[in-house]
């Protein structure tokens, strides 16, 4: 049960992926196959490529895969790649709990309103939890992150703890 939670994020990601594309496929093959096409199709792919895109934010972060500026701990090296990664992520934090907060506010504020989806009129709250709930969990891996580089021996960051998290 641990090992599935631990990779909650992955395969949820995973799965909201693969079903964005197999939906895709399919209003291609309506559309130019069999001449007609499906009107929820479309939106329903964007929706679940923004809840793979917002869940999968928490694995990148996991399997260390995030783009980053490295020019601090590069350059001047040695004891200050340990203090400008922590700051980093601290950052990275800090913008994740912001996220999480005004998503949270957002969603709130769509379920007084109840709007709907144009095509599938699905309340739209429902496409709005991606942010806090990817976000949040993406301040999870991070602080798990900065923990681990915190308690190793060495001044210096590693390029790459993943195995660290696996």
């Amino acid at each position: 049960m641990k090992k599935l939670l631990d990779r909650a994020d992955e395969l949820l990601s995973c799965f909201f992926l693969l079903g964005m594309c197999t939906i895709i496929a399919v209003q291609v093959f309506t559309r130019y196959v069999l001449g007609f096409s499906l009107d929820w199709s479309e939106e329903l792919g964007r929706y679940l490529f923004i809840w793979s895109v917002y869940i999968g934010c928490s694995f990148a972060m996991k399997a260390d895969r995030h783009l980053e500026i490295t020019f601090v701990r590069h350059f001047w090296g040695g004891r200050f790649a340990k203090p400008a990664t922590l700051i980093a992520y601290s950052l990275s934090v800090i913008f994740n709990i912001v996220c999480v907060w005004f998503g949270v506010k957002m969603i709130l504020f769509l379920m007084k309103t109840g709007q709907n989806s144009a095509a599938m009129e699905v309340k739209m709250y429902w496409v709005y939890l991606a942010i806090p709930l990817g976000m949040g969990m993406m301040a999870i891996r991070t602080v798990g992150r900065m923990i681990t580089i915190y308690k190793q021996k060495d001044q210096t960051a590693t390029d790459d703890a993943s195995h660290l998290f696996s």
